[in-house]
């Protein structure tokens, strides 16, 4: 059972402990940024959220493209769409996020 006292501390069985806020900025280019209105989000997640946990929340609040960047039958981010990282394109929606990241979500330029 938890007790909140204040806003950041909690008891579990009479041990006290800090909860952490972790505090990611997401960039958006192009469509994304067309769906959402904002060039850029601070999203506040729990010290725990993986990469999945970020683009299913944003999944919910502005549906349409959104859902898709998350192929369903291999759970990696769809080759559609280009996530990165802090600079870094993944396509592993595993990936445990750190306080401060930054995460861009656009689709691919083509090219020819």
């Amino acid at each position: 059972m938890l007790i909140f006292e204040r806003s950041l501390n909690f008891t579990r069985n009479g041990k006290r402990s800090k909860l952490m806020n972790t505090r990611i900025k997401v960039i958006f280019v192009g469509s994304f940024r067309e769906i959402v209105g904002k060039r850029e989000i601070v999203e506040e997640i729990n010290s725990n959220s993986t990469l999945k946990h970020v683009l299913d929340k944003l999944a919910r609040r502005y549906g349409r493209d959104f859902k898709q960047i998350v192929d369903p039958q291999t759970r990696a981010v769809s080759l559609e769409f280009l996530v990165s990282i802090n600079g870094r394109v993944t396509r592993d929606t595993n990936i445990k996020l750190n306080n401060e990241d930054i995460l861009m979500i656009t689709i691919p330029a083509g090219g020819g």
